[in-house]
């Protein structure tokens, strides 16, 4: 326990640093959950190109089945993977600027988790169409 001093200001000081120093791991562990999910776009994305290229190879040229397809949407994951990586490290940086001003406070942003689960439901959406149609 923190012992208080005649006006305060070394306990307020040592309880700002160390609530900068909870926001710093904070946000480092955002990005890192950022990468975790990047990773498994690319992942998703790549294992989804290969396996229908591998798909093709086998069969031949199924009905309804096209490269395009998997390719398509297999470039769309690592296209968002990558997007989702450079937006948490985007988010990393701002946030790290903004404790390290010496008036920090919270301030509201654009969510960009969910712009991101937004672009994921366009490529599902996509994925769909492009299933029970041919192109």
């Amino acid at each position: 326990m923190l012992q208080e001093t005649n006006n305060g200001s070394a306990g307020t000081a040592l309880t700002n640093e160390l609530a900068r120093e909870r926001n710093r791991e904070a946000a480092d562990r955002t990005l890192l959950a950022w990468i975790r999910t990047s990773l498994a776009m690319i992942s998703l994305g790549f294992g989804m190109e290969r396996l229908g290229q591998a798909a093709l190879d086998l069969e031949g040229r199924a009905a309804g089945f096209s490269p395009l397809k998997t390719r398509l949407f297999g470039a769309s994951l690592v296209t968002l993977g990558i997007l989702a990586t450079l937006a948490g490290m985007w988010e990393h940086r701002l946030m790290l600027r903004a404790i390290l001003r010496e008036d920090f406070r919270y301030s509201d942003r654009p969510a960009i988790a969910r712009m991101m689960g937004w672009a994921l439901v366009l490529v599902g959406v996509a994925a769909l169409v492009a299933i029970f149609t041919v192109f």
